[in-house]
């Protein structure tokens, strides 16, 4: 284990000596390989060009005597004593053999190679030769003569003349040149010259070379027009088999070739360089053979150079990457060394792998705990931030600039010190129902949406801040220029277009009421007041209004201090004439005349008229409303937020309390009556205080009353209906949502786990897990 911590430990350290070994030796191989083949094809070319040299040489003496040999052959055709024989009319034997000496005397001497010359006379188709016998018969001339092939004129022919020696034919090899000439009119000439040359000279010239190279393995071989090997014998005939036809089978495949070139070939495990060349006049081939091993020998012992050089490059190279990857590891290492000591302090034993992994995980812990603590540091903050603008609403804090400056920086608060501020509340509206409708998570989400929407929208004008007061409004604190007199008239249209994006988001409407301004900071407190007495203005301008003092100013400075009494009394008089569309007439004056009085008045108003009201259906003896019992009133009226409900509660509880066909009337608002308990459970079911009572005080109506009323219509009490439309939702998630059985209990509304547990069994007889198995095996089974 402590070997394996060692290794994780230097584990990167031993990769970067690995690597940078690696590196420097694949560059020293790659060198070497590069420098090992173009030295190879080097070394081939070079001794590709020396066997050309050879082999030019070679081709030079050939060509040579080709030269003098066709210039012999015009002398000679032309000289005076081999016209005479070539087209003597009649033979004469002494006459031959003197101008024949003559002939061979002249040339002979000065040329040692000429084997023999033959002279052809047409005209008594006889043949002689200056060597033996003297009336030699061309074959290959008569041939000639006798056919109508054309024979070579002044070229080489290499060819067996055969000689006879003690009776027996022995063959004789000589290169031949034949002059001649014909008229336009016979293709066949009027006589023949040939001069045979001995081929010893050329012959012996290449086994001279062969001789020097035999050694190395080296051979020198010719072919002639016919590709045969003009030979004396001496060669091995395997190797010249086999070189002949690789050099024709080279020469079929490679038809572009060069005429003078070189190619590699294999026989009897020997790999063999070929060298050729082309003698043009003769149309001769010259082939030169090399073993590749002979050249091959200094490419060896270039090779184990390079091997030896290698190795020597390897032990530095490791030497070199040992010194250069602690020079660069250095840093690495200390920091690890450093980290891995004060963990082991703090006891934190961590399995090491190598370095980079190990700096890696440090690395990883501690963003997370630096994330941690960021979070924490944010929400410090956030606590703070809201801690600080909750004391300048709330208190009349004197601080001073320099310290108020330094906490706006540090809490990150956005607003301005310089410039003014205005306080806007948005309250929202229908509140109890709000308060009944959501869950407090669900709650706390819509108050934080309202202000982050109401801020962003605000933030395209003016820089502000906003809090939740945690109660039925949040606040916004408007920072804007000094002067601008026009703020409200700015401020509303933001204001309005929150309203419009909280309602769409979130069923939810809010009334706004802006303070007027102030150039100091410690007057917020008193902003924030007025601007909360300003929002209960909202009980006569309605919901989702955007309250300015200009907006309330005309209640606010009303000398009135209540409805004309005369209203009062002509609405009691309709009252006693039991006339329902009179009442609503003069109903509706009141309410106007409510909607010019200041808050406090309008409120004194309308507690004095529903006095009035239940006095006058007392004195009439009528049986007065629900909702208009004087223990029901603070409820029923007195907590609606706007006189639009109020005037609409007082008017359904006159037309209640006046309905002659009270049973007729009963039966038709029963039926309403059903349907909205009936939807409105459909609607809440979420919501775990939904109850007999709460629906009953909602309804405005006796728990008792109500539950007869349902069931009587409906063959199901309320509790049960709750509980059936409950399990019935349950159900539903049970086989579409991918929910545990804890989160479906709680988004039916139901708190207790046992009590659901319990009723879902005893209506469907299996628990909720068989009840989503058993349904999804039937689907699957469709």
């Amino acid at each position: 284990m402590k070997i394996k911590s060692l290794l994780g430990a230097k584990a990167y350290f031993i990769k970067m000596v690995l690597w940078i070994s690696a590196a420097i030796l694949l560059l020293v191989v790659v060198l070497s390989i590069v420098v090992y083949i173009n030295s190879q094809n080097l070394l081939v070319k070079n001794e590709y060009a020396a066997n050309q040299k050879i082999l030019y040489q070679v081709k030079y003496n050939m060509s040579f005597m080709d030269q003098t040999i066709s210039n012999l052959s015009k002398f000679l055709y032309l000289n005076s004593d081999v016209n005479a024989i070539m087209n003597a009319k009649q033979e004469d034997m002494i006459a031959v053999s003197s101008h024949l000496s003559r002939v061979v005397s002249s040339v002979t001497s000065a040329n040692p190679y000429i084997h023999s010359i033959g002279i052809y006379n047409r005209n008594l188709d006889q043949s002689y030769s200056s060597g033996f016998p003297l009336f030699f018969k061309d074959q290959m001339l008569y041939d000639f003569i006798n056919s109508n092939q054309a024979l070579p004129k002044l070229k080489p022919i290499f060819r067996d003349i055969k000689k006879l020696v003690n009776g027996v034919t022995e063959p004789e090899y000589v290169f031949s040149y034949f002059i001649y000439e014909t008229t336009a009119s016979e293709a066949k000439p009027d006589g023949v010259v040939v001069i045979n040359v001995k081929p010893q000279w050329l012959l012996e010239n290449i086994n001279q070379i062969n001789m020097i190279d035999k050694k190395k393995g080296d051979n020198v071989f010719i072919l002639d027009q016919n590709s045969n090997y003009l030979d004396d014998g001496t060669n091995d005939p395997m190797i010249k088999e086999w070189l002949k036809s690789d050099f024709l089978g080279y020469k079929t495949e490679h038809q572009q070739a060069e005429r003078d070139g070189f190619f590699q070939s294999k026989h009897g495990g020997t790999q063999y360089l070929v060298t050729y060349t082309n003698v043009d006049n003769t149309g001769m081939t010259l082939l030169k053979t090399q073993p590749i091993l002979e050249i091959y020998t200094y490419i060896n012992r270039l090779r184990n150079s390079i091997i030896i050089i290698t190795l020597i490059f390897l032990v530095m190279a490791i030497v070199i990457s040992i010194g250069i990857s602690r020079k660069i590891y250095g840093p690495v290492g200390k920091l690890v060394n450093s980290i891995m000591l004060d963990r082991i302090r703090r006891s934190d034993k961590d399995e090491v792998v190598d370095e980079i992994s190990y700096l890696n995980t440090v690395y990883r812990q501690s963003m997370e705990m630096l994330d941690h603590f960021d979070k924490e540091k944010v929400q410090f903050k956030d606590v703070m931030k809201h801690y600080w603008l909750s004391r300048l609403l709330t208190e009349s804090l004197s601080i001073g600039r320099s310290e108020l400056e330094s906490i706006f920086k540090e809490m990150r608060i956005s607003l301005s010190l310089e410039g003014s501020y205005a306080i806007c509340v948005l309250k929202i509206d229908n509140y109890k129902e709000f308060q009944r409708s959501f869950h407090a998570k669900d709650k706390d989400t819509i108050r934080f949406a309202m202000i982050n929407i109401a801020t962003e929208i605000m933030a395209k004008k003016f820089p502000n801040e906003g809090l939740d007061m945690k109660d039925d409004h949040v606040v916004l604190i408007v920072s804007m220029p000094e002067e601008d007199d026009q703020f409200p008239h700015h401020i509303v249209p933001l204001l309005q277009e929150a309203q419009e994006n909280v309602s769409r988001y979130f069923k939810v409407s809010f009334t706004a009421s802006i303070s007027e301004k102030t150039t100091h900071m410690q007057e917020l407190h008193g902003l924030y007041n007025k601007a909360l007495d300003q929002a209960m203005y909202r009980l006569l301008l309605g919901h989702s209004a955007v309250l300015t003092y200009e907006t309330v100013r005309k209640n606010v400075e009303s000398k009135k201090t209540g409805h004309p009494k005369s209203l009062e009394d002509q609405f009691l008089e309709t009252m006693k004439t039991s006339d329902i569309t009179a009442m609503e007439g003069v109903l509706a004056h009141i309410f106007e005349e409510l909607g010019t009085l200041n808050y406090h008045n309008a409120l004194v108003s309308i507690i004095r008229l529903v006095d009035a009201v239940i006095d006058t259906l007392e004195e009439m003896k009528v049986t007065v409303a629900p909702s208009l019992h004087i223990s029901s009133i603070s409820r029923n009226i007195l907590e609606k937020e706007t006189i639009v409900d109020i005037h609409r509660i007082i008017l359904g509880a006159l037309q209640d309390s006046f309905k002659k066909d009270h049973e007729g009337n009963t039966n038709k608002l029963n039926y309403f009556l059903v349907d909205a308990v009936t939807e409105y459970i459909q609607i809440h079911f979420r919501d775990p205080s939904l109850s007999l009572t709460s629906i009953a005080s909602i309804m405005k109506i006796s728990t008792r009353n109500l539950s007869k009323i349902y069931k009587e219509a409906m063959q199901i009490s309320i509790p049960d209906y709750i509980n059936e439309f409950r399990l019935a939702k349950a159900a539903e998630l049970l086989i579409q949502d991918n929910l545990s059985v804890y989160e479906i209990v709680e988004k039916v509304g139901i708190m207790n786990e046992t009590y659901f547990f319990s009723m879902f069994k005893k209506k469907y007889k299996v628990t909720p897990k068989e009840f989503a198995l058993r349904r999804n095996m039937t689907k699957l089974n469709q």
